[in-house]
């Protein structure tokens, strides 16, 4: 085949936001669908589990240490218990 008749192929980057095989941070989910393909995605934030509409609020759940948190201090009774 010569260049002139060889289909061009185009780099794309996915990152799969459902898996742990990297770091990918808490995300909004218009963030999430940015980076999503097709309509069915799940909304949930792969760092954390939760939903998060803003930016805002990822900050402040960042700015909060986990040993402060409900489900830590719940987590941390019931395995004591």
């Amino acid at each position: 085949m010569t260049d002139t008749t060889q289909k061009k192929r185009h780099q794309i980057r996915v990152t799969r936001t459902d898996s742990a095989c990297g770091y990918v941070g808490h995300m909004t989910v218009d963030e999430l669908r940015k980076v999503t393909v097709g309509n069915n995605f799940d909304g949930a934030c792969p760092t954390c589990g939760q939903i998060h509409l803003t930016r805002e609020e990822i900050e402040e759940i960042e700015g909060e240490k986990v040993t402060d948190s409900k489900e830590y201090k719940d987590t941390t009774k019931e395995a004591e218990a």
